[in-house]
This record gives C-alpha cells, structure tokens and sequence, in this order.
C-alpha cells in the first residue's frame, strides 16, 4: 500500500460508515496527515475523524452491526460489536482491529465508532506506509494554508 492506496482506505471506511447511518449532519471533521516513519525513512498516515449528531437508523447495537457488515464488504473482517458500561452514557463501541481499548495495528491502523441513541462518532487511523507525507495544498492534502 501506498500513500494514495492509504489515503483512499481511510476515504472508504468512512463511507462505510455514512452508508450505514446516512451521509448528512457530518460535523467537527478532523482529518489530518501524520508522519509516522522512523529510522530515518519517510512513511505517513492519514487520519479522519468525525461526528453525526443525528438520530440513528436504528439502535445503537443495530447501527453497529450494520457497520460491522459493512466492513466486512471492504474487506475488514472479523470486527466486534461491544460496549462500554464504565462511562456514562453508556456506549456500543466497535474498536477494530483489536477490540476496544486493546490498541492499534502494528502500523498504527485503527478504526473507532461509537454510537448513541442520537450520535454517532468515528475516529480512523490509516495504515502507516512508506512515502512522504503530503504538503499543505497539494491533491491529498489540499487545506489551505500561508506557508509557502
């Protein structure tokens, strides 16, 4: 996977999640590039995080077992619906790779989505991979910027 290929699976994953709970009433985007190579060598990840403040299309367990489904179809198999009783108000959070609160990939790849009764939120680590990370106003990074 390259910088593009990683940008692109981020992209995906979110709209798995929007094809889940609808594609409007998105807000607080957050995306971002990170550097994340070491030894010396170039290697960047993507990262896009977002919240719904909608009612959902379902329950929370049903919304997530949607998106379950959905990742599967992208080809991130083996996701789990779980919940976090600890902290009000309560939550069914899907944390994948791992499982909640049990860490990322290797690379620093994660997906986090936690549904309420009338939210959703997502948070998506891309893959770390080789390659420089974008500069501000390029294709892949295109937020404005006054640096030169």
């Amino acid at each position: 996977m390259n910088v593009e290929e990683s940008h692109q699976d981020v992209l995906d994953i979110f709209a798995a999640v929007q094809s889940v709970v609808g594609a409007d009433g998105w807000g607080d985007d957050d995306p971002g590039w990170n550097l994340c190579g070491s030894g010396g060598e170039d290697a960047a990840q993507y990262t896009y995080a977002s919240t719904r403040r909608l009612p959902l299309p379902g329950t929370p367990d049903e919304v997530a077992a949607r998106f379950v489904k959905a990742l599967a179809a992208i080809g991130y198999e083996g996701a789990r619906v779980e919940h976090d009783t600890e902290l009000t108000p309560e939550r069914t959070v899907i944390s994948y790779p791992k499982g909640y609160l049990r860490g990322t990939a290797g690379d620093g790849f994660a997906i986090f989505f936690q549904a309420f009764e009338s939210y959703v939120d997502v948070s998506i680590d891309g893959h770390c991979v080789p390659g420089r990370t974008p500069k501000f106003g390029e294709p892949l990074n295109p937020r404005p910027t006054d640096l030169p």
